[in-house]
């Protein structure tokens, strides 16, 4: 399919299976996918095909997106439009997206001209919405309900979707059911109804339990709950993933002026919250965005930036210990314990800023002072020092017999420790306050304080006390 122009018939050979396979280990996943691969460079597609079409469609998706480009063109020469979509409208949102770049824009445009228009806009929802509005543009034909694509991405109306029940208060369950019907396939993706006030905004839910068990003369609002939260249609994504972790919520309805215009749904919940997540986790290692798959380009721009900046900053540890050359020409062994206390300084002010991170994003500080938490860390950190100064100051006595390095190592390590707890907690504190994603440049911020300093209280107690020490 991917060598294909639009226009051109489709080859329909491999068609997706009508019922949906059960869900079965990663491991599993990961063999079928190695045998996949050695039917493949076999010549033989059809096999491949034949023990994919066992699998869930999301399975089937997350091996045709890690097999070698080659390989999965190969595939996608058998494969129906028909299949590209069963496959895209039934995988969670992070794995249809590394699937639609492997299509790429063409081959997607293909696809979904070739299917129902209804299957189509499923399959663009699953998308990142920047790729979905380019995909929208190449078709031969309008879908309708494309105009959510419209929304400014990251925010509650590109999540959202318009295939929703909303009813009046004294609607009975007849009425609430019929709505149900009429959204066929999308009814399964739905968690809740919504009850309306007098202004048309929803003002209580209807969970699916509720409605199967209600009786059929009962009315809406006698089996309705209050709303936990409504947000609007330009709520940011990551503050629908806070509240979707924070309330434990499957479903968020969207209001516009005074109307309700959509529904956020439990995948597309999930899957803005596992962004977020990586999101966080890939700018603390400083390569937001990447994936591992990912274009070279892309990771040579992400990567290369802050690859420089932290050679600067070695250069500045580098500078650090050139002050201390008498000393070290007079012990030339204090250069083997650098990398130990330096190391371990780095380690554990990673550890904790990684904790702090994680608890901004995730809105855990609230009401919680930074003086606490720097208190806290720096304990950690003058613990961590005395257990780690004890040991390495025995590992020095049995392998230089040394007392005075013992010591010197001992203390040194305690410092270090204790300043990385502080700095590790304290620069991500501060980043937030002054209005900084504290998860953009407080990594490199924090190994040079525990390499500057790890080198200075090392170098400098080792140069006051050089007469206990040769």
């Amino acid at each position: 399919m991917s060598n294909r122009e639009p226009g051109t018939e489709p080859i329909a050979e491999a068609q997706p299976p009508t019922e949906l396979a059960p869900a079965i280990p990663l491991e599993e996943v990961g063999r079928i996918a190695e045998r996949v691969q050695e039917l493949i460079a076999a010549g033989n597609e059809a096999a491949a095909w034949q023990r994919l079409r066992q699998l869930h469609p999301a399975d089937v998706g997350l091996i045709l997106a890690g097999l070698p480009r080659t390989s999965s063109e190969a595939l996608l020469q058998i494969m129906s439009p028909q299949t590209v979509t069963w496959m895209l409208q039934h995988m969670n949102p992070v794995e249809a997206s590394r699937l639609g770049a492997r299509l790429g824009l063409q081959t997607l445009s293909f696809v979904l001209d070739q299917v129902h228009p209804r299957h189509a806009l499923t399959a663009l929802q699953r998308l990142p919405i920047r790729q979905a509005q380019k995909v929208a543009e190449q078709l031969d034909q309008p879908i309708a309900g494309s105009e959510l694509l419209s929304q400014d991405p990251n925010t509650a109306g590109a999540l959202m979707s318009d295939r929703f029940v909303a009813v009046d208060s004294d609607a009975g369950i007849p009425e609430l059911r019929a709505g149900l019907a009429e959204l066929e396939d999308d009814r399964n993706r739905l968690t809740y109804l919504y009850v309306l006030d007098a202004q048309g905004l929803p003002e209580a839910q209807i969970s699916m339990v509720d409605l199967a068990l209600a009786d059929a003369d009962a009315i809406a609002s006698s089996i309705a709950t209050p709303l936990t939260a409504v947000v609007s249609v330009d709520t940011s994504a990551q503050e629908c993933a806070r509240l979707r972790r924070h309330y434990n919520l499957t479903q968020l309805p969207v209001v516009e002026g005074n109307a309700l215009i959509g529904v956020v749904l439990p995948d597309a919940l999930l899957g803005v919250t596992v962004e977020e997540d990586t999101r966080q986790m890939l700018q603390v290692a400083n390569v937001p965005g990447e994936r591992a798959d990912g274009p070279m380009a892309l990771s040579i721009r992400t990567r290369l930036p802050w690859l420089t900046i932290n050679l600067a900053t070695t250069f500045l540890a580098a500078a650090t210990i050139s002050l201390f050359e008498s000393t070290l020409t007079q012990l030339v062994v204090l250069a083997a314990f650098l990398p130990v206390v330096a190391g371990q300084g780095g380690i554990g002010g990673t550890q904790t800023l990684t904790l702090i991170v994680r608890a901004i994003a995730l809105g855990e500080l609230v009401g919680i002072r930074a003086k606490r938490l720097l208190v806290r860390e720096a304990t950690l950190g003058v613990i961590h020092g005395i257990w780690l100064g004890l040991l390495v100051a025995v590992i020095a006595i049995i392998w230089q017999g040394n007392y005075g390095l013992a010591l010197v190592l001992g203390f040194a390590m305690l410092g270090n420790m204790l300043i990385a707890g502080t700095v590790g907690a304290g620069v991500p504190l501060l980043m937030r306050r002054v209005g900084i994603d504290p998860a953009v440049a407080s990594a490199v911020v924090v190994t040079t304080f525990t390499d500057v300093f790890g080198f200075l209280l090392f170098l400098g107690i080792a140069q006051a006390a050089i007469s206990l020490l040769v």
